[in-house]
This record gives C-alpha cells, structure tokens and sequence, in this order.
C-alpha cells in the first residue's frame, strides 16, 4: 500500500518553482490568464521561501492582497478535501477539526480516515458556497507548529493538502510550561493545557463552582497516558503528573456548566 504522505516540504529546496506552486492553487486557466502580474508580483521569489522551503502563508497572502485565489462557488455545494499529516493522527485529527471550526467550517463528514506508517489521510466532503480559504488555514496551522508543504487544486471541486506535523503542538493549548498558575476563564469545551516535567497541579474551580472531575493526560502524540474520573463533587484536587505528559485535558464528568466561573491550576 502507498504511503499516504511524502514529506513534500522536506523535498522541496530553493530550487523548487513557485509558479507551479502558484498554478496548483489557482488552477492552469487562472494562472495563465493571469501569469503577466504573477510573474511581477513574484518576482522576487527568495522572499517566498522559509527555511530553503516555499512558505505557503507568503504566496496564499499575495495571492489574496491581488484578489486573485477564487475561492467562492456559483452555489452551495459539496467539494472535496484532503489532507495528509505527516506526523501525530491523534493530535493532527484533533487539531484539524478545531482549526476548521474555528475558521468557520462546520458542514462537514469524513469520507476516509486511514493511518499508514504514522501518517494521515483525512478526506471530507464539505458542502460549502466557498472553499476553505488557504490563507486563513496556513495561518492556523502555524499557530500549532505545523505548515503546508504542497496545495493542489483539482478545479472547483477537490483540494489536496500536505502538511508537515512533526513538530505539531495541540492548537490553542494553555500553556503552563512557562506559567506556574492559570486563571482560565468559562470553557466552551474541555480545557487543554499544555505541560513539561512538572510532578503535581492542583486544580480549583473559581469560587462558588464544585465539579465533577474529569481529567486525561496525554503523551506528546496525544496518546492517553492515564484518565481520573470522579463522580463525587470537588472544590479542590491535587493530582500527580505522570511521566512523559505533555497535554492536560479537563472536563466534568456530565457537564461544563460545573465550571462557569472559570477554573484555577496551579502546578507544583
């Protein structure tokens, strides 16, 4: 069986053509319509590269300065899209669908969903009037460390994106690494926060608040380490940090209401 994903970001040098990349995203009959202006308005083409790697934010956002990535659709439809990760499912699958969210894309369905050799492949059909803007989706990316290495656009109706993972973190996570206490305020989901070598956090519901606590931690894969339930109402729990956490997820174990008034963590 194929592998799902070559690293292409890892392959490309400063060699790699921008224009082809440029022509996967708006498709052959826009880029030669308009290859005059994007010659010129790429014409210094090393200021598109990162790292020796062509920086899919940079292009996406001249692309949108120039109005020229056509994204809206003459109606409502279904189209296709894929995305492969190079590392980490669980974590990638995690924060792909918050970053959709969060981006404004929620009318969707998983059509495939296949790990092979650590690698993912997810592709939905997405019924949308707009295709999912690349500009906004790289800039999320970046966000929890991780980039787009190769867009392809199949006309109106399918995209393909590989995206470089391994060095991803959880999207939106609280960090705690550099903070030794958090005042978090009323959740919309599950808090996660982001943690390193620390031996025990005691966790306290902001005054006036009683939970029923519901807390996972995680590897740096986002794999579960070890899970605490309580079905007993608390003000207060003292908990030991397993070895090799990295991700805290706190929930309660029937409803969020439990924590409106915010949550205090203090690690040790």
């Amino acid at each position: 069986m194929k592998k799902l994903l070559l690293i292409i970001g890892l392959c490309v040098s400063s060699f790699a053509n921008i224009n082809v990349a440029i022509e996967n995203m708006l498709g052959s009959a826009d880029y030669n319509t308009h290859k005059n202006l994007i010659n010129h308005i790429f014409n210094n083409k090393n200021s598109f590269y990162t790292n020796n790697q062509i920086d899919y934010t940079k292009i996406s956002q001249e692309l949108v300065n120039n109005n020229l990535l056509k994204l809206n659709l003459s109606s409502t439809q279904d189209i296709e899209v894929v995305f492969n990760f190079s590392d980490s499912p669980k974590k990638s699958i995690k924060n792909i669908n918050d970053i959709l969210r969060a981006i404004g894309q929620f009318n969707y369905i998983t059509k495939e969903e296949a790990v092979v050799d650590g690698q993912l492949k997810w592709t939905i059909k997405l019924k949308t009037a707009a295709a999912i803007n690349p500009l906004r989706l790289s800039q999320e990316l970046q966000s929890a460390n991780s980039r787009i290495v190769d867009i392809k656009r199949e006309g109106n109706a399918k995209w393909n994106y590989s995206i470089d993972t391994s060095n991803s973190t959880i999207y939106k996570a609280e960090d705690m690494i550099s903070n030794n206490r958090l005042s978090l305020k009323k959740p919309v989901k599950p808090y996660i926060i982001k943690v390193s070598n620390i031996g025990k956090i005691t966790i306290s519901p902001s005054v006036g608040n009683s939970w029923y606590p519901n807390v996972v931690f995680y590897d740096n894969n986002f794999n579960v380490i070890e899970v605490i339930e309580k079905d007993s109402l608390h003000k207060s729990l003292r908990l030991t940090v397993p070895n090799s956490t990295k991700y805290i997820k706190i929930d309660d174990l029937y409803t969020l209401a439990n924590l409106k008034q915010g949550l205090n963590i203090t690690k040790e």
